[in-house]
């Protein structure tokens, strides 16, 4: 299960930025900046903290479903 995980990573680091994607990119960078404009040393630490904890959730999010869809395709062509 895991090395399909890893494979499924690996493609997607991979794959090219969508005009669309790149974007959405763009917007978040813009409100980020606009919110970090005068942090201090200490509130860029915790932001980046708190940055690293949302996206190891975004990346357990991402496991889930390629665990779910593998789970679903293996009892789909078990039939």
């Amino acid at each position: 299960m895991f090395e399909i995980l890893d494979m499924i990573h690996s493609i997607l680091e991979e794959q090219k930025i969508t005009a669309e994607e790149q974007l959405q990119l763009n917007k978040i960078c813009d409100l980020e900046d606009k919110f970090v404009k005068g942090f201090s040393k200490d509130k860029w630490k915790e932001y980046f903290d708190l940055d690293i904890e949302k996206g190891c959730l975004s990346n357990m999010h991402i496991d889930k479903a390629i665990i779910v869809t593998y789970e679903l395709c293996k009892k789909l062509f078990q039939k």
